[in-house]
């Protein structure tokens, strides 16, 4: 009868082990969440971050945060946001997978790419 006990409490308490933790093997690593607006930051004469990746319908939003005027251009024409004063935005929305490489022409050393997927 002790022998029976014993097994039901250690049958018991693996059970709850096992559902009171959430630890993942390596190999099982949980999927990236889908970004719908990925955001820009232009400060301090710089794209932040520089380079960002988003799937394909996904919407970028440069926002101005420096004391001076910038704009957003793609190497290919893609996209030319004209001036966006400070405080000023730019969204664009990436319908085609590639490389967007794209740079501030007021400021040229502000270089930025959105990679879509």
């Amino acid at each position: 009868m002790k022998r029976i006990l014993f097994v039901l409490a250690l049958l018991a308490a693996a059970a709850f082990i096992s559902g009171c933790t959430d630890y993942q093997s390596p190999g099982e690593a949980q999927p990236p969440e889908e970004i719908e607006t990925t955001d820009v930051t232009m400060q301090n004469y710089r794209f932040l971050p520089q380079d960002i990746r988003v799937s394909a319908g996904d919407t970028v939003t440069w926002t101005n945060n420096d004391k001076t005027a910038h704009n957003v251009v793609a190497d290919n024409g893609d996209f030319d946001s004209g001036e966006i004063s400070p405080d000023g935005t730019f969204n664009y929305t990436f319908e085609e997978p590639g490389l967007f490489n794209y740079s501030c022409t007021i400021h040229p050393g502000m270089i930025g790419s959105v990679t879509v997927e």
